[in-house]
């Protein structure tokens, strides 16, 4: 089974101990879902902070959709447990957690023949911490922070792709929600829509909502996210936070000297992996601490104009994950 990327490697374990957990508005334990000999979900062990914004990311195939829809209690798993805001979704505890939930799933299914806003009015109905003589506003509100009031009174079927998206995204926030589920928020929409979508996210972050998104947009996802987690083929093969992840996959050091080809030679001769780059001398970490190629490069003579630890993006990162697991399972 695939390891998980540790997201505390750093951590000091004295104290741990004394630390106190991090709440999780969600988590799945062992988590599995079996459609006839297909898995599409194994094993899954799945942590989601209280307030964070967590994109989940992996190929189409890679059981993304199916774990968001054990997690809101759609779809029931084969195996394993589930944990939505502290109560368990197998059960009818679930009830009292759901109404916290706002959920874009594989889109809402709304009538063709009804404006956005009379979609909405019946959606709002069937809000159960929703008072009828609130529901109007709320409608109007939720339809303003999404962008659609010009086109409230239009019929769904004459909507575009990306506003019938921004129209179930307001179908989820008709109420306060401690917990917001979007699966391919931006499917669909043009730029604008996009920024409007990372706008919304932003704005339900500040207030303290936990946000999930599924994304196959690698940019938006680092753009709009606190925490990511990379499901391949059914599994968990990281999950943290986004910055720390990015840290740990990137084990390299940037010095940028006007003696570039001294620098490389000076550190292959001590046994540190280097490389010219476009933006300087590429040092690799892996057998040498940043302060020890500092070291051999001064101690040589060669001039440091900056060293900065190399970032490496998301899109390489997914890509290294998704594809070292592909050819260690063949």
């Amino acid at each position: 089974m695939t390891s998980t990327t540790s997201v505390e490697s750093g951590a000091d374990v004295s104290s741990e101990a004394s630390a106190p957990a991090v709440p999780l508005a969600a988590r799945t334990r062992g988590l599995r879902k079996v459609y006839g000999s297909t898995v599409a979900v194994d094993h899954v062990d799945l942590d989601i902070p209280q307030g964070a914004v967590v994109g989940m990311l992996g190929p189409n195939g890679s059981g993304k959709t199916t774990t968001i829809r054990m997690l809101l209690g759609l779809v029931r798993p084969t195996e394993g447990e589930v944990e939505l805001l502290g109560r368990p979704s197998s059960s009818t505890a679930a009830a009292h957690a759901l109404p916290d939930v706002g959920a874009l799933v594989e889109g809402p299914g709304f009538h063709p023949f009804l404006s956005g806003r009379d979609n909405l009015l019946r959606f709002a109905a069937a809000e159960p911490r929703l008072a009828s003589a609130g529901i109007p506003s709320a409608v109007d509100t939720a339809l303003e922070r999404v962008g659609l009031t010009g086109a409230a009174r239009r019929r769904y079927k004459g909507y575009s792709l990306g506003m019938k998206q921004r129209l179930g995204l307001a179908s989820a926030l008709l109420v306060p929600r401690k917990m917001v589920v979007l699966d391919e928020p931006t499917n669909g929409l043009d730029p604008a829509g996009t920024r409007e979508i990372r706008r919304i996210v932003a704005e339900l972050h500040a207030e303290g909502v936990t946000v999930l998104v599924s994304s196959h947009l690698l940019a938006e996802v680092e753009a709009t996210c606190t925490h990511v987690a990379v499901l391949q083929a059914g599994n968990v093969v990281a999950q943290g936070e986004l910055a720390e992840l990015l840290e740990s996959g990137n084990a390299a050091l940037l010095v940028r000297t006007p003696d570039a080809d001294q620098a490389v030679e000076v550190l292959r001769e001590n046994r540190i992996g280097a490389r010219l780059t476009p933006d300087g001398v590429r040092a690799d970490l892996t057998a040498a601490e940043a302060p020890r190629v500092l070291q051999v490069l001064v101690g040589a003579g060669v001039a440091v104009h900056e060293a900065t630890r190399a970032r490496t993006g998301l899109e390489d990162l997914f890509a290294r994950l998704t594809e070292s697991t592909v050819e260690g399972s063949g």
